[in-house]
């Protein structure tokens, strides 16, 4: 079955594989990192933990992130996927911390199975690696600040588009939901999360070219996949 979680605060169904969707901007971001030939990331829940980790793992790591859509005092890079591609990143080891995004990985690895980062951008390889993977498939939306948003719904329902293409696997009814914004929004992708509460907020904050960039469909090959590494993911 494909199912979706289409806000934070649901409870969460059991899942072989999740596809974990922050559209604006984290997951966005993150494929961004290793687009730019970045070489490792690790997730923490807040800033705090991200300062503290780079304490204890040394300067050479980069802090990555966002806090209120801005980047943190001593941060190198913000959220912003345009800036995180276009940097000197090849080789680069960082830690990423972000209100919405980071949590959620978080909470899908501690839910068991396998766990990627998807958007917009890597859809076509998110739904190709959630395909060749038995067992149920969620998708787990960030959400903001708790609560549910509607670009994360909608790129969902793209995601769960792309997958039941390639599987023709049962929908759960979050998946059903999700699948109906997308259809209702497939002829203008964009223009329907530019009218989102989060995008606009993203364009009064002067982020808006972040907002076009996220809305380009399947033009990248990269999908972040989550690992244990000792005692870190």
């Amino acid at each position: 079955m494909i199912d979706a979680v289409l806000s934070p605060g649901e409870v969460l169904p059991r899942g072989a594989t999740w596809l974990v969707v922050d559209l604006l901007r984290a997951t966005t971001a993150m494929t961004a990192f290793f687009e730019a030939q970045g070489e490792e990331l690790l997730p923490v829940a807040t800033v705090e933990e991200a300062r503290a980790l780079r304490e204890e793992l040394g300067a050479g790591w980069l802090l990555l992130g966002e806090r209120g859509g801005e980047r943190p005092e001593g941060f190198d890079y913000g959220n912003s996927p345009r800036e995180i591609r276009d940097g000197a990143l090849q080789g680069c080891r960082g830690i990423v911390a972000t209100t919405n995004g980071t949590g959620a990985l978080l909470r899908a690895w501690e839910a068991g199975g396998a766990v990627a980062a998807a958007c917009a951008r890597n859809a076509e390889a998110a739904a190709r690696f959630a395909a060749r993977r038995e067992g149920d498939v969620v998708v787990l939306c960030a959400g903001l600040h708790g609560r549910l948003g509607l670009d994360d719904v909608l790129c969902a329902g793209l995601l769960v588009d792309r997958l039941q293409g390639l599987t023709g696997q049962d929908l759960g009814d979050g998946a059903r939901l999700a699948l109906m914004a997308w259809e209702n929004a497939r002829q203008d992708f964009s223009g329907a999360v530019r009218r989102t509460v989060h995008a606009e907020s993203l364009a009064w904050g002067g982020f808006d070219e972040d907002v076009a960039d996220a809305c380009r469909i399947s033009v990248s090959p990269v999908l972040p996949v989550l690992v244990r590494r000792g005692d870190r993911v």
